[in-house]
């Protein structure tokens, strides 16, 4: 397992963007300056765990080592402050998703390292009532 792994796995376990100091505004994955403003004044920022789906996709061109999650749903989610990112959709098969559904962040296995083992934890979204 690499240095740069163990450093940044905080972010593999929580959502986290940057706010600008100076507009406010939000951003996901992190960024050094706003994409606003274009000041450099930013800070880490944990993301809203909810959302809606905007759009979404079935992939069964799954790559090695995520066999067993064919298929994968991939969707556009866009958090409760307007940020949009892409994330796995998990519980939830196609045919039980709308755009418009809401959802919620959830801590779940992504993948394991077969000759090691070692379980990988990370967020993924499944879908909430309404």
């Amino acid at each position: 397992m690499s240095i740069a792994y163990w450093r940044e796995r905080n972010r593999y376990y929580r959502i986290l963007g940057s706010k600008c100091k100076e507009c406010s505004a939000e951003f996901f994955p992190p960024v050094y300056k706003c994409r606003k403003c274009n000041s450099e004044k930013l800070a880490e920022q944990e993301m809203p765990k909810e959302g809606k789906v905007m759009a979404y996709t079935l992939s069964r061109d799954i790559i090695t080592g995520f066999e067993d999650q064919e298929p994968m749903i991939i969707g556009l989610i866009e958090l409760q402050n307007g940020v949009k990112m892409v994330a796995q959709i998990a519980d939830a098969s196609a045919d039980q998703l709308a755009v418009g559904d809401k959802v919620k962040a959830v801590f779940r296995r992504v993948s394991v390292n077969g000759e090691a083992g070692q379980i990988f934890y990370g967020y993924k979204f499944v879908k909430i009532d309404k």
